[in-house]
């Protein structure tokens, strides 16, 4: 029993990690690396499927129960390998310090852990170690919830964010009621309108014609995609990848697919916003 609840709670941390960009709060910075370095860890977590799925078949075998040293070495070098793709992770995508934390947390769980297996080497055969179960059912539990959780988790926060921007949109209208334009410029030392998303840094605004572009980026669902979604009163969203585009290409170039840089775009749930993919 003890161990079912162990399970449960190491793919409800995992989850909660993968999540947390997305849930209802004030931004976090480490919200989206930590999120990034779970994700990796649901792909990574595969290698250990088949030494934890071998280990726990050998509860029910004579012949590979008295090979538990063997099972245990495998694991560790395979959670060797899974803990050095999930610090790369860290560290590419939360820098120098969450790298070195990833790795030295691996290196405590090895240290804890070697004694153990050690003890395996002299040691009768028995039942199967409670680690393979958890080698076996987290790696496969993870992934698969990640998958059905995550696409919708994104959903949910793009259209809070998109929700939370009516009072700042109201009163840009507003200005431009008042003044007869809309505002040049929002660049202030404090921002008073906030995204309510954990992952979500701020609103972006700049003038765009006769109208302006309001947007933000959030976690996208692919590796590799950075997503920019974007509000235009007109509908005329334009989202480049290079300040180079807009000082060196002409405003015919611009509006060309191929110079904007972004692989696909999409209408929003909501009027007048779209979101763009980047590679």
């Amino acid at each position: 029993m003890i161990h079912a609840v162990g399970i449960t709670a190491a793919i409800a941390v995992v989850l909660l990690f993968t999540l947390l960009p997305f849930l209802p709060g004030r931004y976090d910075s480490l919200a989206v690396p930590l999120s990034t370095v779970s994700q990796v860890f649901g792909v990574a977590g595969l290698l250990l499927v088949p030494v934890g799925g071998l280990w726990a078949a050998s509860r029910y075998s004579r012949r590979l129960a008295g090979k538990q040293y063997g099972f245990a070495i495998a694991a560790l070098i395979a959670a060797s390998v899974v803990g050095a793709v999930v610090s790369l992770a860290a560290f590419v995508s939360g820098g120098l310090l969450l790298g070195v934390g990833a790795i030295t947390l691996w290196i405590c769980a090895v240290s804890k852990v070697r004694p153990r297996v050690r003890s395996l080497k002299s040691a009768p055969p028995r039942l199967t170690s409670a680690a393979a179960f958890y080698l076996l059912v987290v790696p496969i539990a993870v992934p698969l919830l990640q998958m059905a959780l995550v696409p919708p988790a994104i959903e949910r926060s793009r259209s809070r964010a998109i929700r939370n921007s009516a009072p700042l949109i109201a009163d840009i209208e507003q200005y431009r009621a008042a003044h007869g334009r809309y505002p040049a410029s929002l660049l202030a030392v404090w921002e008073d309108y906030w995204p309510g998303v954990i992952g979500i840094e701020k609103y972006h605004y700049e003038p765009s014609g006769e109208a302006y572009n309001l947007f933000f980026e959030q976690p996208a669902l692919h590796f590799g995609t950075r997503e920019f979604v974007m509000y235009n009163p007109r509908d005329q969203q334009v989202m480049t990848s290079h300040k180079q585009d807009l000082l060196r290409l002409t405003p015919q170039e611009l509006v060309a697919d191929q110079s904007r840089g972004h692989y696909a775009a999409h209408g929003a749930a909501h009027p007048h916003w779209k979101y763009f993919w980047f590679d």
